[in-house]
This record gives structure tokens, C-alpha cells and sequence, in this order.
């Protein structure tokens, strides 16, 4: 899976969402979840120190915005996101992405038998 890719996981599981996009401004919230009885590797070190920071995660982010942050370089993405509708008005949905801090390979990602990995769709 390529950035590309990613973005258009996300955004298919947004749509799936909100039947209605179309002349709306869609802005996301970040919640980063730290699970329990997991191991993390250096990457989600890095990923938690210089990502996950107060400065990144107080703003809402645009689709791009968000895909660019969250896509490292390496290939690498969050292991799970629940995708979870928080407000929709005539201007703007906005989404909380509830996410996992493990970065992995595509090939390990979550939620690969929804179609739209590592992105999952949850009712508030």
C-alpha cells in the first residue's frame, strides 16, 4: 500500500459513512490509544515522540493533511483506525479517527477483510 492508497481507504470508509459528501468540508480529530499487553518498536518510539505530540493532535486536519502526518516514509501505517462520525452540519463532517500507536507493513495491518485496511467504521 502506497500514501495513495491510503488515502482512498480512508476516504471509501468515510463515504460508507455519510452518504452525502459533496460540497462539504471534511476535517478530522486525532485520539491516539495506547494499548495494553502490546510490544512497540522503535518506530511507534519515534512515531509517539514526533507525531503523537500536543502541538500535532489540538487541531482538526484535513484528509491530506491527515495522510500526509500519518504516512511514514517507510511504508509503514497505523495498525488499526476506528473511523467515528463526531458532528455533520450543512458545512462540515468531521470525523474522530481513533487510532492505534503501532505503525506496521500493510501486510499487517487490521481490518483487511473490510476491503479498506487499517480503517474501520464505528457507530458512536
Amino acid at each position: 500500500m502506497d500514501k495513495d492508497q491510503f488515502k482512498s481507504n480512508l476516504f471509501q470508509t468515510i463515504q460508507e459513512a455519510v452518504n452525502e459528501l459533496k460540497n462539504k468540508t471534511i476535517l478530522f480529530t486525532i485520539t491516539p490509544i495506547k494499548e495494553k499487553n502490546v510490544k512497540y518498536n522503535s518506530t511507534d518510539d519515534f512515531v509517539r515522540l514526533w507525531i503523537f505530540t500536543e502541538k500535532n493532535l489540538r487541531k482538526q486536519f484535513t484528509l491530506d493533511e491527515f495522510v500526509n502526518l500519518f504516512s511514514l516514509p517507510n511504508c509503514k501505517y497505523p495498525f488499526w483506525i476506528k473511523v467515528i462520525l463526531s458532528e455533520s452540519t450543512d458545512e462540515n463532517v468531521i470525523f474522530e479517527l481513533r487510532m492505534s500507536m503501532r505503525f506496521r507493513k500493510s501486510t499487517q495491518l487490521m481490518h483487511i477483510e473490510g476491503g479498506y485496511p487499517p480503517f474501520i467504521y464505528e457507530l458512536k
